[in-house]
């Protein structure tokens, strides 16, 4: 009797430990399917020479990085997406932050405003670099027009080499904006207002709760948008590739880009591959170091 009992209650304690893993199961075969086994599969690319017209991929050992390091367009890439970061980045973040901080107070039509400035993030990006590159348009274009109208010269926005890169920027601060709109937003109102109610009952001015509460309580959200912005800044490519495929001249050329065109565009899959890993080593040493410098900062109470 004891024997079954005790035979029982172990096939019990077996399903029940058994159960999360079933319920985890679904999900960790598709991150395995979809995440995991390509990458292991891309690592294996970067070190032969794949292509797809030749039936053999010989183990070519290192010979892929080196050549991609070696490619002045690579570092033309490489250069392109530092400048696209740098001036994406901050900007996107701080009208973020503001957009943030005005809704967040009691001004007419604040649910009108939270959906027009979220619009853009819900719109597909193929559609929205679309409609840009009709108001970029050098002769039809709003823009252009708009100057022409209050007396200014109009500009070849994506044709020109020197503010090419300018207009995307400027296509990608708007798309991605209302984003992190509501990650600052949401994270204003878990700031307890009788902070507020303390602070002003000690003096504090509108800039000094802003100083001394709001941006000290804002830390976890803006490292959280800081690292998710400089990771999405870094894999640029549906926006470029609409608005200019990265030209002209390689004025736009992201590293995304450059990995598009050896992969698909001259068949080198193992120096695209090998490019994938050198900007995920990028990411990676950008993400630590930012987690140090700022990571220490934040508290999660």
């Amino acid at each position: 009797m004891v024997s079954v009992e005790t035979r029982e209650y172990r096939a019990y304690r077996l399903q029940r430990n058994a159960a999360p893993y079933m319920f985890i199961l679904p999900g960790t075969v598709f991150y395995l399917m979809v995440t995991i086994i390509p990458m292991v599969i891309g690592l294996w690319m970067s070190f032969h020479n794949w292509t797809i017209i030749r039936p053999t991929k010989p183990w070519v050992g290192i010979a892929n990085y080196q050549k991609v390091l070696a490619s002045p367009v690579f570092w033309t890439a490489m250069k392109n997406t530092l400048v696209y970061t740098a001036g994406v980045v901050p900007f996107q973040m701080a009208l973020a932050l503001l957009a943030a901080v005005l809704l967040n107070t009691e001004i007419r039509c604040r649910t009108f405003f939270r959906l027009l400035y979220y619009l853009p993030v819900v719109t597909p990006l193929s559609i929205a670099a679309v409609i840009w590159t009709w108001i970029y348009n050098p002769n039809l274009g709003l823009l252009n027009w708009f100057l022409r109208s209050i007396g200014f010269q109009g500009r070849d926005w994506l044709g020109d080499p020197k503010i090419a890169m300018f207009s995307v920027m400027i296509v990608a601060i708007w798309s991605g904006l209302g984003y992190r709109m509501v990650i600052f937003l949401a994270a204003l109102q878990g700031i307890p207002e009788t902070y507020y109610e303390a602070a002003m009952i000690d003096g504090a001015g509108r800039f000094d709760l802003f100083r001394f509460i709001t941006m000290p309580l804002l830390k976890p959200a803006t490292l959280y948008v800081l690292i998710t912005s400089v990771i999405g800044s870094f894999q640029v490519f549906g926006l470029v590739n609409v608005l200019t495929g990265g030209g002209p001249l390689d004025a736009t050329n992201v590293l995304v880009m450059w990995i598009h065109r050896r992969a698909f565009g001259d068949y080198q899959f193992g120096e695209a591959a090998a490019t994938s890993f050198i900007l995920f080593a990028l990411i990676l040493a950008v993400t630590a170091i930012q987690w140090q410098v700022l990571g220490r900062e934040v508290t999660y109470e």
